[in-house]
């Protein structure tokens, strides 16, 4: 499963989840920092879910 976050440009900003999961529920905190540690700002991001045979894009919004 991976769960990476996008900025609007289509950017990644921080891939959050790389691995293998059983089936189950999980939640991921991101702490609004992209993959190099910086702060990112507040805004529209959009963040994407693909595992075996499922994806899906969502929007959500960062506010600070």
């Amino acid at each position: 499963m991976t769960l990476i976050v996008y900025n609007l440009l289509g950017q990644e900003v921080i891939r959050l989840v790389d691995e293998v999961k059983a089936q189950g529920q999980y939640s991921v905190v991101w702490n609004a920092r992209n993959s190099a540690g910086q702060g990112v700002s507040s805004g529209v991001y959009l963040y994407r879910i693909v595992s075996t045979g499922y994806a899906e894009t969502r929007r959500m919004t960062l506010l600070k």
